[in-house]
């Protein structure tokens, strides 16, 4: 016998979901549009629910912070994995990929390496000294600091440290002044400083060897 088919069920509501999870998904929405300090009580609403609840799962709001935080960390991280893997053994090439990539402004105002840049500009407080939730921040770029110097060191550069040191000033430079200067930007040159600086410090110079590998 011929069966019928089956209904099709429709989409689960935002609803279904449980409200800690809501919040969540809120609070990194709000953080990402409005900036880490979005109200809780704008949070609560957008989650359809209250701030009874949200402080019963997150307190005042920190742990959201927290956790939004971890979470660009953790894409930053990504991007770093995914780059090795493109580049296995070429650390020379991986810093001249990643100067590209932080050149490039498509959607970049909402990218996670931005993102951390402005929260910690929200963060900062002058007289209290490395707050939580800032020194997280300051922990991964610390972190990202001694990737760059390990690249440098792997691709045999000079002075690994002083170089790695330069490319990360041009790099937060460029991170901080999207928006700020309309369509022509001084981090349009961005790749092309850090690669003059790299060969400063030994690297090929490929357009000479005629290999360009810009645009």
């Amino acid at each position: 016998m011929r069966q019928l088919p089956k209904k099709l069920q429709p989409p689960a509501s935002q609803f279904e979901k449980p409200a800690k999870e809501r919040l969540i998904e809120t609070a990194d929405k709000l953080f990402r549009l409005l900036g880490i300090r979005a109200a809780p009580s704008l949070i609560a609403h957008e989650a359809h629910t209250n701030m009874d609840t949200l402080i019963k799962y997150f307190g005042h709001g920190d742990p959201l912070a927290g956790q939004f935080i971890k979470s660009l960390i953790a894409e930053c991280e990504d991007y770093w994995r995914g780059l090795a893997a493109e580049y296995p053994d070429d650390p020379e090439a991986q810093l001249r990929e990643w100067l590209a990539y932080e050149e490039d402004q498509i959607g970049y105002m909402m990218e996670p390496r931005v993102l951390l840049s402005r929260t910690a500009a929200e963060l900062f407080e002058p007289r209290t000294q490395h707050p939580p939730l800032l020194r997280a921040i300051e922990e991964y770029w610390q972190a990202e600091r001694r990737r760059v110097v390990g690249l440098c060191k792997a691709a045999k550069l000079r002075d690994s440290l002083e170089l790695a040191d330069k490319l990360l000033l041009l790099v937060h430079g460029a991170r901080n002044e999207r928006g700020a200067y309309g369509r022509l930007t001084p981090s349009r040159v961005l790749q092309k400083a850090g690669i003059e600086l790299m060969i400063i410090h030994g690297a090929a110079d490929r357009f000479a060897a005629g290999h360009p590998d810009l645009d």
